[in-house]
């Protein structure tokens, strides 16, 4: 079964995202701060990180882990680095100071590292990175998730599915850029098969009863209601190979071990526990790590090569029936070329607007006549 898909004018996204946050508490900058974030993931083609992700913000300000009028504060730093406890409050208000920041210190020092804790989701990390990159900088960026993988040979879930994005400067070709995540799916990836009669991408499920392997989401998905992207799920997660089994302990190192604030996915409340009502923050840690190459020589070298490295790249000799793909290039030539819409799945857009706008008393038909109202 095809995607179910609509276009909508990305503008009018961003405003509804903004005005829902606002109603629900949150500072006309947080709010920015998550339509900046949702609206760039719709640009960059990654739906599932897209109108549907604002459910994670809904379900945990309902059960009161998320706090709308939380500021997130710098509680230590160093010439190179940062620390900011995100107070309860979004992974979107707290990953875009710590990117700030992070930028401010390498643009001084030429590498600067801040760390995140007591924060909630942030979406996807393509827009943090972004910031960097519209610098010049390199951006290298991820937090850790409730328990949504097992580790390789398991069959109960103590890992992320951690977002991961990193991202290399570059001049008129696409960036180097990593935007990935470091396990197989998530939760959103259990509604999607489900509300479209599909299997998943991979025998990535494993039954808590045999530990069988199956891509056949129907017997495990636990729906919750209202939302249409953040399901539960009675099975494990099937990691694929060591190589993102290592990079997925490694990148845990990194938002949890070494950072101060860090807790790790194992100590992590469950979807269930959210669902129950009954959690803490949602991620564990996070860290932003900015380079600024212009501190060790011209940016305009490092620009050259890395165009001159991904052309080469591309050109390639293509396998039969097969073209060269570079990652991140369809996304990165997106967000480029600016268009007047976007995609949006249909299954995250009525539980946005019918049921978490309308606890505010908004309505899709009311904010598109406010949004005309300010055009």
């Amino acid at each position: 079964m095809e995607e179910q898909l609509r276009t909508e004018n990305p503008e009018f996204l961003h405003f509804s995202l903004s005005q829902v946050a606002q109603a629900a508490g949150m500072s006309e900058e947080h709010a920015g701060y998550i339509a900046d974030a949702i609206v760039f993931a719709h640009r960059q083609g990654k739906l599932n990180q897209g109108l549907g992700v604002y459910e994670a913000i809904d379900l945990v300000l309902e059960i009161g882990v998320l706090d709308p009028l939380a500021v997130p504060e710098m509680v230590d730093e160093g010439p190179a680095f940062a620390v900011f406890d995100g107070k309860g409050s979004s992974g979107y208000y707290t990953l875009t100071l710590m990117a700030k920041a992070a930028i401010e210190k390498a643009r001084e020092y030429g590498i600067a590292i801040a760390f995140g804790g007591n924060h909630n989701d942030g979406g996807s990390f393509a827009s943090y990175v972004h910031m960097a990159y519209e610098q010049g900088m390199v951006g290298i960026a991820s937090n850790n998730t409730v328990p949504l993988a097992a580790p390789f040979g398991a069959m109960e879930n103590m890992l992320s599915c951690p977002p991961f994005d990193a991202i290399i400067p570059s001049g008129k070709e696409p960036p180097i850029w990593a935007s990935l995540k470091f396990a197989e799916w998530y939760d959103a990836d259990i509604s999607e098969a489900v509300l479209q009669d599909k299997p998943m991408k991979g025998k990535w499920l494993i039954d808590p009863e045999s530990g069988e392997l199956t891509d056949n989401a129907k017997p495990y998905a636990k729906p919750i209601p209202g939302y249409g992207r953040v399901w539960d799920a009675t099975c494990a997660g099937q990691i694929e190979t060591p190589r993102t089994y290592a990079l997925n302990l490694w990148n845990e190192g990194m938002c949890s071990i070494i950072n101060p604030l860090g807790k790790p996915s194992t100590e992590l409340p469950t979807i269930e526990d959210f669902a129950a009502g009954n959690a803490a923050p949602s991620v564990g840690g996070s860290y932003f790590m900015c380079i600024d190459p212009s501190r060790f020589g011209p940016l305009a070298a490092v620009q050259e090569r890395s165009d001159k490295f991904i052309n080469k790249v591309r050109n390639a000799k293509p396998r039969p029936g097969h073209r060269v793909r570079i990652p991140g290039e369809s996304g990165y030539r997106s967000l480029t070329q600016n268009e007047p819409t976007v995609e949006v799945l249909e299954n995250h857009w009525a539980p946005f607007f019918d049921n978490i706008a309308a606890k505010y008393g908004l309505t899709e038909s009311g904010l598109r006549e406010a949004f005309k109202n300010e055009q």
